[in-house]
């Protein structure tokens, strides 16, 4: 069995699924365009329903920045043509369903490569979670088309496994339907599985698939970081054991045998290749 610490804790499963945004890319710089692209579209230059579109779907309009928790942080795609719907409805709007359907052609920026940006050293990351046999996916309410290239942008394809989208048609997070089908789809139960993510609603599906546990990365709100097993900077502290297995770890402990587990992480790792400063975890994407 494939072993892995997060935080100093040691987790004994089978295979990590990984949230997408702000989890294994950033989120401001990958939503924060499409975002105002959306609102600003919806709204038609009224600024009253662009201030109520924004306050509704969690849009920071002075900086362009995503609330957390909000639906843009959050939600689904199609949560977001709803919500959208919805404002519209209020504000009297008699073509809402074409102006939503415009606004939702700009969520298509969220995947573009130059909005793209790695939260530490992802590829390396996974590299080292696969080379000791942890099997990997992708949960995320995003799109499929956006999940893809974000795949594509970190060069991680040859790694995931298994990928579940917010357009699949599955109850979105917080329920737990898109885990149990990541969990589903490599033949493992929850209960062999880690969840990654950044949010409340990561926290509250990776509980209610009951998923061996669940560790936030980055600058998490305390009362939300409660909710998690573990929290993390990046995914790049995730540290798979060497050797893969408890009992090889113990036939070693036994035997004096072997140097020990190697207990670096991807991001230490990572800088003892590049020589870099320890605080510069947001890299530029890989080549295509």
């Amino acid at each position: 069995m494939a072993r892995l610490t997060a935080g100093g804790v040691a987790f004994d499963v089978d295979a990590v699924a990984f949230d997408k945004d702000g989890t294994l890319i950033d989120l401001d710089a990958a939503w924060g365009p499409a975002a105002r692209a959306w609102v600003e579209t919806a709204a038609a230059g009224d600024a009253r329903l662009l201030a109520e579109l924004a306050a509704r779907m969690g849009l920071d309009l002075d900086h362009d920045h995503l609330v957390a928790g909000g639906l843009f942080a959050v939600g689904t795609v199609g949560q977001l043509y709803e919500a959208t719907l919805e404002v519209l409805g209020e504000h009297g709007s008699a073509d809402g369903e074409a102006v939503a359907d415009a606004a939702r052609h700009t969520s298509a920026l969220a995947g573009e490569k130059g909005n793209l940006v790695p939260l530490g050293e992802v590829a390396m990351a996974l590299e080292a979670l696969r080379g000791e046999g942890i099997r990997l996916a992708i949960v995320s309410s995003d799109d499929r088309s956006a999940i893809d290239a974000a795949i594509i942008a970190l060069g991680i394809g040859h790694l995931v496994e298994a990928v579940v989208a917010g357009d699949q048609g599955l109850d979105p997070k917080p329920a737990p339907d898109a885990l149990i089908e990541a969990a589903r789809m490599m033949g493992i139960a929850p209960s062999r599985m880690l969840y990654v993510g950044d949010s409340w609603v990561d926290a509250e599906a990776g509980r209610a698939a009951g998923v061996a546990g669940t560790v936030l990365v980055g600058d998490v709100d305390p009362e939300v970081g409660e909710l998690a097993r573990v929290v993390v900077p990046a995914v790049d502290h995730l540290t798979p054991l060497r050797g893969g297995s408890a009992q090889r770890d113990q036939d070693d402990a036994e035997s004096g045998g072997g140097n020990g587990p190697d207990l670096r992480s991807a991001h230490v790792l990572a800088q003892e290749q590049t020589g870099g400063d320890d605080g510069d975890q947001h890299r530029g994407l890989p080549d295509p």
